[in-house]
């Protein structure tokens, strides 16, 4: 019984030797060399940046498999980096921008999609010829551009932020639709750095004082502060940490009239501040209205200051010496029918 199972055995090997042996796969054309990657960006927060999916393949002339098709998967950090619609219409979700590197615009067929969960941002997109030959032989060809924002706020941006934008898969197609290896593929780095911000110096100068200190200074846009700062005893001031853009900046100080430099200053993003110089701030404005004092010196505040003559009530201490007398009265009166804010000037 043995033998006979042993002679089995031996004619199956046999014929299974004399048979020619057949791929799983169609015999197909050769392997060409494909790299998909991903270019580098860099630009300040509060701008934009640029990354392209750029796609090569190298064929054998005598043996060539060309492309028809690719698609590419990314991942990237959504903490840090946020995807520009590239054509802003809401309705089709966030798009990133089909590049004519590798077939005309008007012969492709787009598949894409841009997510965003859990902290991770995911892109895929997939470009194929609907009509016209195949591509045999092209280096770093652009299917698309990725437009990216920084999700943070940039005035809390200290340091550089760096997001890996992953190819973490990648296909290729001929036009028979059959798969087409991808032998690299090459991840970028998108970074951005904090906005270059400006600042704003100068001085300020109480009337009838000899320490400045306790002004407030401001930086407003459009109705809103951005930035304020006090005086110190000289009456300098620095504004710092402001973004590139126009500013209105006021001085005011409880007893004087408001200074305003109201031409607008230009502020650039760079180490040297813009020098706004001195103003000097008039004094007598004591009077209380609704909610404080009005920004004008009249009747009301000779009055008020004159009723609390070397009295306890210090709220007409124009001069801040802790005393209500004929210092704080003469400001009042040379300054009579005056209004703020005045000109942001040592001669207002």
């Amino acid at each position: 019984m043995r033998v006979v199972k042993e002679l089995v055995l031996a004619l199956v090997v046999a014929t299974l030797m004399a048979v020619p042996v057949v791929s799983a796969f169609a015999a197909g054309p050769g392997d060409p060399d494909t790299t998909v990657r991903v270019t580098d960006a860099s630009f300040s927060c509060g701008e934009t940046g640029t990354s392209q999916i750029l796609v090569s393949i190298a064929n054998d002339p005598t043996d060539p498999r060309p492309l028809h098709g690719v698609e590419v998967h990314l991942y990237y950090d959504a903490t840090k980096l946020r995807v520009v619609d590239a054509d802003g219409d809401p309705s089709n979700g966030v798009q990133i921008a089909p590049e004519d590197g590798l077939f005309p615009l008007d012969e492709q067929v787009v598949v894409q999609e841009v997510d965003v969960a859990t902290g991770t941002g995911t892109i895929i997109f997939a470009v194929s010829r609907k009509e016209g030959a195949s591509v045999q032989d092209v280096t770093d060809a652009a299917i698309a551009t990725i437009t990216w924002e920084a999700v943070a706020d940039c005035a809390e941006v200290t340091e550089e932020m760096c997001s890996e934008v992953s190819v973490v898969d990648a296909l290729m197609s001929d036009a028979e639709g059959y798969a087409i290896t991808v032998d690299t593929t090459q991840s970028g780095t998108v970074c951005y750095e904090g906005e270059e911000l400006g600042c704003i110096t100068g001085s300020v100068q109480l009337q009838g004082r000899y320490d400045h200190s306790g002004a407030t200074v401001v930086a407003e846009k459009d109705g809103l502060i951005v930035a304020l700062t006090a005086t110190d005893s000289a009456g300098y001031f620095t504004l710092e940490n402001l973004p590139p853009d126009t500013y209105e900046v006021y001085a005011e100080m409880y007893g004087y009239l408001d200074a305003l430099k109201g031409s607008g200053v230009l502020v650039e993003g760079g180490e040297e501040c813009i020098e706004l110089g001195a103003t000097k701030l008039l004094g007598g404005d004591v009077a209380p209205q609704d909610p404080g004092p009005d920004n004008a010196i009249d009747i009301s505040d000779i009055t008020y200051i004159a009723f609390r003559f070397r009295g306890a009530d210090m709220t007409a201490d124009v001069n801040g010496d802790g005393v209500v007398n004929i210092l704080d009265l003469t400001m009042a009166a040379a300054n009579f029918g005056r209004v703020g804010p005045t000109p942001w000037s040592m001669t207002p």
